[in-house]
């Protein structure tokens, strides 16, 4: 059996894909469009953390309440002088593989983050997509994940959760996209 991490990433690579490439449709040196595109990502981000946190990834997921991005996001939007989205919300993370698995795409997307803050236009905030992620925090956080998803079960359930996440991000982005271009 392979590890969770990379039967996740596998399975979900196409997701990944299609996600990258709808946010590369945001030109973050503009800040109506980066604007747009931390609406999109409040949209999604803010309902899964709180999914997360009612799923209890406090006890999961080591340095979680540290791990958490809503209020940076919450502060960039302040900064930009918009107000957070309505936010739907996030369907109930059924168990502790379904946090897992949503946990890994939101995890994932701090690593994405940093390579897109290199976008940002000087004197936009970037407390969302620039605070930089704990040295080493990535590799404990899948050291973990591989070891709490031992079964094919688990990684399936796992998968299916950030099948869902990828989802949710990427509807929050299309609604973004769809509202720049009326």
């Amino acid at each position: 059996m392979t590890g969770a991490r990379t039967a996740i990433r596998a399975a979900t690579a196409p997701d990944h894909e299609r996600l990258d490439g709808l946010f590369e449709g945001f030109d973050l040196a503009d800040a109506g469009s980066y604007g747009r595109f931390l609406i999109a990502h409040a949209a999604a981000l803010i309902p899964i953390e709180a999914a997360l946190d009612a799923a209890g990834a406090e006890a999961l997921i080591p340095g979680w309440a540290d791990r958490r991005r809503g209020a940076m996001i919450r502060a960039d939007l302040a900064a930009l002088g918009i107000d957070p989205p309505e936010l739907a919300p996030f369907p109930e993370l059924e168990d502790d593989a379904a946090c897992w698995g949503a946990a890994y795409v939101v995890e994932g997307s701090r690593l994405g983050g940093a390579l897109l803050a290199r976008r940002i236009a000087p004197g936009l905030p970037r407390s969302y997509l620039g605070t930089p992620q704990v040295k080493g925090a990535w590799r404990t956080f899948v050291d973990v994940l591989d070891a709490a998803l031992p079964t094919e079960d688990r990684i399936g359930r796992a998968t299916r959760a950030a099948q869902a996440t990828f989802s949710f991000f990427e509807a929050a982005g299309r609604r973004q996209l769809e509202h720049s271009h009326r």
